[in-house]
């Protein structure tokens, strides 16, 4: 049995997907008081509200107990080395949250999991903080890469940082399956979304309570009319443009009323659940050639 504790755990993506791939998940730890009841509504595991800075190692090796291996699994806030926080200026304003990475290295080294997973942004790549956590991973095998989402079916285009460690010789990703080269068996926005029931804008599904459209005005009703597919509001007759989109600062954000190519990827749905239940998928390959 691998136990799994997931830190920075928000409202349990990364958990939610590391659950699909059969690793059993504990624990989930985050500071904010908010994500518990999301997190246990949606996972079997127990949320645990505690600043990340305030755990221990052997608080998560109690947590490990009576299991056959442990992983530690992570997702620290990436607004410091994201696109978008370089591109806002959130770096300076988030400085506090670049020491986040180095906590998980502690507490790898506090604890020494089995096997340790991190999922962030690729520009993580290029910053000191980053380096420093993996030549901590002493006794480890390491695998990093950058992961294609397209490549395993996921219908969205952003890349995502996957590493993988393991005391217990060498470990990687499972393969793809879609050759993008070839764009053969891709998933697509309408693929992923057109079995749910169409909405009026004000509407919610009876039968899913996260299928609801929003309360439109009759001035957004109009700009979502007047939106073409894979376009942005830089489509629209000048009276429907937004007065903050008509300011220098505002011209560089045309995805705030983009509208979706159904049949193309999107930049904006979220990989991780897939991505990690890749994740537990190779952790699980790992541990049965052990066996």
């Amino acid at each position: 049995m691998i136990n799994c504790v997931d830190i920075f755990c928000g409202v349990g993506g990364l958990t939610k997907g590391l659950s699909d791939g059969g690793i059993r998940v504990v624990a989930g730890i985050d500071r904010d008081p908010e994500c518990r009841f999301p997190y246990e509504a949606n996972n079997r595991a127990t949320f645990w509200e505690r600043d990340v800075r305030d755990l221990s190692g052997d608080q998560l090796r109690a947590l490990w107990q009576g299991s056959s291996y442990s992983l530690l699994a992570g997702c620290a806030p990436c607004q410091p080395f994201s696109t978008y926080g370089r591109r806002t200026g959130k770096q300076s304003s988030s400085k506090q949250k670049w020491g986040l990475v180095a906590e998980f290295g502690r507490l790898v080294d506090e604890s020494r999991p089995d096997f340790v997973t991190m999922e962030n942004v690729p520009q993580l790549m290029s910053h000191e903080v980053f380096n420093d956590f993996v030549s901590a991973l002493t006794g480890y095998e390491i695998s990093c890469e950058i992961v294609d989402c397209t490549r395993y079916n996921v219908p969205q285009t952003r890349k995502r940082l996957v590493l993988l460690a393991s005391r217990f010789g060498p470990i990687h990703l499972i393969r793809p399956s879609v050759n993008t080269r070839l764009h053969s068996g891709r998933a697509t926005v309408r693929g992923a979304i057109s079995r749910l029931r169409p909405l009026n804008a004000g509407e919610s599904d009876p039968g899913d309570a996260l299928h609801s459209a929003c309360l439109l005005s009759k001035l957004n009703l109009r700009r979502i009319r007047a939106s073409k597919p894979g376009g942005t509001w830089r489509d629209w007759d000048e009276d429907l443009v937004a007065a903050c989109h008509k300011r220098d600062s505002g011209d560089t954000y045309p995805g705030v009323y983009g509208r979706m190519n159904g049949m193309r990827l999107h930049q904006r749905l979220q990989p991780r659940v897939l991505v990690m239940a890749t994740v537990g998928l190779a952790i699980r390959s790992r541990i049965g050639r052990l066996r």
